[in-house]
């Protein structure tokens, strides 16, 4: 007899399991398959959440607005699973100039980048552990989660639930009429967050999304590290003794696994950044799923309205994941729209109906 649920899932990512975890939240029943090999990338990700970014100290897309939401849904999650995985930790970001200094303190005066800042430091900081010698900023709601914790203790969720199925999934055994069935799985909607695995979908190979291959290093410091230090490359804490450094971005073509070359660009700008001497012993790579505009990708199929995807958050997964989990799901409830900014129907021009 075929199982009846709300939703089916494929893939236990971060677009996955933000997404699991909302609906079950809000009491919907569900099935995922997910085959966790393919979340490279999550799991090598160091997690790390910063709302001020880039090379010219930006606030990033939405902050006002996404990052109150990834806290407190992490935090709820915290609570009701009984885990902890979210870790908020300033990011201290060293000028590396007299020149950009001054730019920063004039716009940190004008409030450019109001309740992001915690500290304008026009002098050098923790010069024991970090190279700053024109003072720095400290970046508020900043953080890391631990990707590894906070996707098992999702799994489990799920297990408990007889929600997960650990195994392959074959559309082409998918069937869509007035609802999608799989096997032995009736849903009303299917939900894709399986990654770079969309782009072989008989549903959205037509999608722009875009492999980007990210390096990162763990590594061992022989003093302690009070918080994450982010310029040219970061590092932050992971695990009891260690810290992750990333990331290396590389768009096509490259090869997978971890290189020598991402290695030596990591430590050789984080022997530039940090004081304390230190070790590697891990290298970790994954490809993230992209988008041309850098935006995710949100909505159903133009021809079949019960297949949805939900992808492309890039390397700003962690904290995008719960804001557009929670956006997907009232979509998907009916009680709201999705933002033309990361629906589809914003490629449906390179749709050919195939």
């Amino acid at each position: 007899m075929a199982r009846k649920v709300d939703y089916m899932i494929v893939g236990l990512g971060l677009a996955g399991s933000a997404l699991a975890w909302e609906l079950l939240r809000r009491g919907k029943s569900l099935v995922l398959w997910d085959e966790p090999g393919n979340n490279q990338a999550s799991i090598e990700a160091a997690g790390l959440f910063n709302p001020v970014t880039g090379r010219v100290m930006t606030k990033t897309w939405k902050a006002e607005e996404i990052f109150p939401a990834m806290h407190s849904f992490y935090l709820a999650a915290e609570q009701s699973l009984g885990v902890s995985f979210l870790h908020p930790v300033p990011v201290y970001r060293p000028f590396i100039s007299a020149v950009e200094r001054d730019d920063y303190r004039a716009k940190f005066e004008k409030g450019v980048l109001s309740g992001f800042i915690s500290q304008f430091c026009d002098q050098p900081m923790w010069r024991d552990e970090v190279r700053n010698d024109f003072g720095g900023i400290e970046i508020a709601h900043s953080g890391y989660l631990d990707v590894r914790t906070w996707i098992e203790a999702v799994r489990t969720l799920l297990k408990e639930k007889e929600s997960y199925r650990e195994e392959p999934f074959d559309e082409a055994v998918i069937s869509v009429s007035d609802y999608v069935q799989y096997k032995d799985v009736i849903a009303s909607t299917l939900v894709f967050c399986n990654g770079l695995a969309a782009r072989s979908s008989r549903w959205f190979h037509w999608l722009p999304i875009s492999p980007l291959k990210g390096e990162t290093l763990d590594i061992h410091v022989e003093g302690k590290l009070q918080r994450i230090y982010n310029r040219g490359v970061f590092a932050a804490p992971y695990g009891p003794s260690a810290f992750r450094v990333g990331s290396t971005y590389v768009h096509q073509p490259f090869v997978s696994g971890p290189s020598e070359e991402g290695r030596q660009e990591l430590t050789g700008k984080l022997e530039q950044l940090l004081v304390q001497p230190f070790h590697v012993i891990h290298q970790g790579w994954g490809i993230r799923p992209t988008s041309r505009d850098r935006r995710p990708m949100l909505g159903s199929h133009p021809a079949d309205k019960k297949i949805v995807i939900f992808n492309g958050l890039g390397t700003k997964g962690v904290s995008l994941a719960p804001y557009f989990a929670r956006q997907l799901s009232d979509w998907l409830e009916g009680i709201a729209q999705l933002s033309p900014e990361v629906n589809i129907c914003r490629f449906k021009a390179l749709y050919s109906g195939d």
